[in-house]
């Protein structure tokens, strides 16, 4: 959909939004049936298609995940499982 004024790199459509749904979401932890349902996929392969974590959340991800694993073998974590 094109916005009036706008440069093409602004413009956004329904679909784009079904995207940033799915991710905000998913990045929220709401769980990824419940994605599926609220996109109204029939598979939760399909709603995969649309979860597409930013850069900061994977980042996010790997530094929790070292941080742990840090802690455990220095033994100034608990360990996580």
């Amino acid at each position: 959909m094109q916005l009036e004024g706008r440069p093409q790199t602004e413009w956004f459509s329904p679909h784009a939004l079904r995207w940033a749904c799915a991710t905000h979401n998913d990045e929220r932890g709401v769980d990824l049936v419940a994605i599926q349902q609220l996109l109204g996929h029939w598979t939760v392969s399909s709603t995969m298609r649309y979860v597409r974590p930013s850069a900061t959340f994977i980042e996010d991800a790997y530094r929790r995940g070292v941080t742990s694993i840090l802690g455990e073998l220095t033994g100034k974590g608990e360990p996580t499982a």
